[in-house]
């Protein structure tokens, strides 16, 4: 016998059943939304404000680069014409980064795993998604700043 399962997309309609809305369990149906940091209530409407802020896992593990994908990696002491193209052959999620403000200031949500062109030798290390950038759009980015 075999299970599939299904996974729904479908948007909370108030906050009794949205994610971030922490029910306090009394007579009078208050709780606590995490979107605005304020008291709520269960019948709440989900607002098209609460639309834009809501994170579904789909969005948040999203990744601008998929294996195959060719970047040029970011060296901002060389022309971006001279940067070393790579094939991105493995990628990493960051759970991390949403736990505080550090880590969110100073960590990526991807770190990919590249490979050369030429030889297809992969690297030793994971690199961040903020030190590539994609093959293409390579002259468009200045890494010493404009100012």
């Amino acid at each position: 016998m075999t299970y599939t399962t299904q996974k729904t997309t479908q948007l909370p309609t108030n906050c009794a059943n949205c994610p971030q809305f922490h029910n306090y369990r009394d007579n009078r149906g208050g709780g606590w939304c995490n979107f605005y940091d304020r008291f709520a209530k269960e019948h709440h409407p989900f607002t098209h404000d609460c639309k834009l802020n809501y994170l579904d896992s789909e969005d948040i593990l999203r990744s601008e680069h998929e294996a195959g994908s060719l970047v040029k990696l970011i060296d901002s002491h060389k022309d971006h014409s001279q940067w070393t193209t790579y094939v991105v052959v493995g990628k990493k999620y960051n759970p991390n980064r949403y736990q505080n403000t550090k880590t969110f200031l100073n960590q990526t949500d991807w770190y990919y795993r590249l490979a050369t062109i030429e030889k297809l030798e992969v690297t030793q290390q994971w690199v961040a998604e903020d030190e590539i950038c994609h093959y293409d759009q390579a002259d468009i980015i200045n890494p010493i700043g404009e100012f």
